[in-house]
């Protein structure tokens, strides 16, 4: 193949790869042709910039601060190291507590040996932390609920005190409904390109739901039927980590009757996981948090640490891309002497 046809193969219809860079699909398939974006050209659709009505003001146009769509999550992709992370639960579970959560305590400290950088989506922080702050007088803490459509993301960059330069990490917010809705049609899951994409998904089991005699059952089922439904419609990654946390841990040390058991229960969900699902991902591990306490049960931001190193740990798809496979010996006599004959490794 010459210069110019193998410059026109390396293309990729996906604007977020880079294989004519690189050579590495950002699918995660070491045979590039497997690929069904492989090979096709970018399709770009110019639009006709609207005509002006009226004079532009003198002024500064800040920039927009509220959670990103998925194009916009995509430049930051492209733009920089970044780590993307689907949190993926019920309505209630805690998913605003966490994104919210980091957030807020990155404002006052570090997280374990990551510090506040920046974010470009101060005001979608901001909203979802308030009412669990003081300054918003209610009695207990409070996150806003996650309106119904698709993802928008939530973007932080970050510093580790050990390594130069900063990372971003993306935390991908859809409703819980819409996740609980792939129980009975996984296929609407092949919508949400936010499960694809992610270096790490996390699936929350509710630790107050875990007291109850009554929901108990239902968050070890929810678990179960949310990540049957993601890997039976193809949406789950062998490159990907999966992190099963438990929230509330707060609520569960505080019920003496129930705590202990619900800690059972919880340990019982992640041996079911990685038992049915540890060929799917290429590491499962549990977390308990508490990422907005409602009293003194447990530190703010306990288990946090922890959870964010393990989301900011170096992608599993550029490691699983890097992964040398031996060659297929050739089918034809000459092709299997050859490497005798040039004098290589198996001369």
């Amino acid at each position: 193949m010459d210069d110019v046809s193998e410059a026109r193969t390396k293309q990729c219809s996906n604007p977020e790869c880079r294989v004519a860079q690189d050579d590495r699909c950002i699918e995660g398939f070491t045979e590039l042709e497997s690929c069904s974006h492989y090979g096709k050209a970018l399709v770009i659709i110019e639009t006709a910039a609207p005509e002006a009505t009226r004079p532009m003001r003198p002024g500064i146009r800040l920039p927009g601060a509220e959670a990103l769509s998925a194009a916009a999550a995509q430049l930051v992709i492209r733009s920089q190291p970044c780590n993307v992370i689907a949190i993926v639960g019920p309505h209630e579970s805690g998913k605003t507590s966490l994104i919210g959560g980091i957030y807020d305590l990155l404002q006052y400290s570090m997280i374990g040996r990551y510090a506040f950088a920046g974010t470009s989506t101060p005001h979608a922080f901001e909203r979802a932390c308030h009412d669990s702050r003081s300054a918003s007088k209610r009695g207990v803490p409070h996150m806003e609920r996650t309106e119904r459509g698709d993802a928008t993301y939530f973007h932080l960059d970050l510093v580790r005190v050990d390594r130069d330069g900063k990372r971003a990490a993306l935390f991908a917010n859809r409703d819980g409904e819409a996740y609980i809705e792939t129980h009975t049609n996984p296929d609407l899951a092949k919508g949400f390109v936010e499960l694809r994409r992610c270096d790490t998904l996390t699936v929350l089991a509710d630790g107050f739901k875990l007291l109850d005699d009554s929901e108990r059952h239902q968050v070890a089922s929810d678990v179960r039927l949310t990540l049957r439904a993601f890997e039976e419609s193809g949406q789950t990654r062998t490159w990907q980590q999966l992190a099963i946390v438990l929230t509330k841990i707060d609520a569960v040390r505080k019920d003496k009757d129930n705590g202990e058991r619900a800690i059972r229960d919880f340990n019982r969900i992640v041996e079911d996981v990685r038992e049915e699902f540890a060929r799917h991902f290429m590491d499962i591990r549990p977390f308990q948090v508490a990422a907005s306490p409602k009293d003194g049960s447990a530190e703010r931001g306990e288990g946090m640490a922890d959870l964010l190193a393990y989301w900011m740990n170096e992608p599993g798809r550029y490691r699983h891309s890097q992964v040398s496979h031996s060659p297929q010996p050739s089918a034809r006599a000459f092709g299997r002497l050859r490497p005798v004959a040039l004098g290589g490794r198996n001369a």
